[in-house]
């Protein structure tokens, strides 16, 4: 788990990655980056950690990536940014089990049911029947493919991505959001076996630690002064 502090508006640049090494920026409690360290976990990669502030953004973070967001990814003088993205390139690049599948059909099974959550959990109305809309294809899902994971018998790449959500749901970050077993059972089930991930139980942080975040935002919240 990423322990280092984040660096701020007005703060010095740190010296580049060396040839090598892959470095992650992160915030340490952003949903997205969370997305890319369950990811990097899974896949078994070796990285370096450097946390920002997201509402005090370092200056020199821009230089880097145009839009100043989380994660963005350095790697041997390339630089990777957006979640998706970022989890592509790394199951592509490295070596390891594969989180993507390649046979067209599913591949597209899982990027639309990516465009499906994103939509439903960006939009307008409100969170619950909105979320809850957007479970039931989830659900459907699940319980079409007899799997316990959305990747198979073991977790891929959508698993990752919505993951950090349903992990903060129990909060008042994402409104309390209880999902009822009748309505609910395989993706009950499919929340349940997550939390037993070794990558899951890595990259997390407990209900708690979301709440207190959510109510008082600091980035280095839990870190010795």
């Amino acid at each position: 788990m990423p322990t280092q502090k984040a660096y701020k508006t007005g703060s010095t640049a740190p010296e580049p990655p060396a040839p090598g090494v892959v470095r992650l920026i992160s915030m340490r409690f952003c949903p997205f980056a969370h997305r890319t360290r369950l990811v990097l976990a899974a896949k078994g990669i070796e990285y370096e950690t450097v946390n920002v502030c997201t509402k005090n953004k370092p200056e020199w973070f821009f230089s880097i990536n145009p839009l100043a967001k989380v994660p963005t990814l350095q790697h041997d003088g390339k630089v990777v940014y957006e979640s998706l993205v970022c989890n592509e390139y790394v199951d592509r690049v490295f070596p390891g089990r594969k989180l993507l599948p390649e046979e067209p059909l599913e591949k597209a099974r899982i990027g639309m049911l990516q465009a499906i959550w994103d939509a439903k959990r960006n939009g307008k109305t409100p969170s619950r029947p909105l979320r809850n809309e957007g479970l039931s294809f989830l659900e459907k899902d699940l319980a079409t493919g007899d799997r316990p994971f959305f990747g198979g018998e073991q977790p891929g790449l959508l698993d990752y991505s919505i993951w950090p959500f349903f992990e903060r749901f129990e909060t008042t970050l994402h409104g309390d959001l209880k999902l009822p077993q009748a309505e609910f059972p395989k993706v009950l089930g499919w929340k349940a076996a997550m939390f037993d991930r070794p990558e899951v139980k890595t990259c997390g942080f407990d209900t708690a630690t979301y709440t207190s975040v959510a109510a008082n935002y600091d980035p280095d919240f839990g870190l010795a002064a």
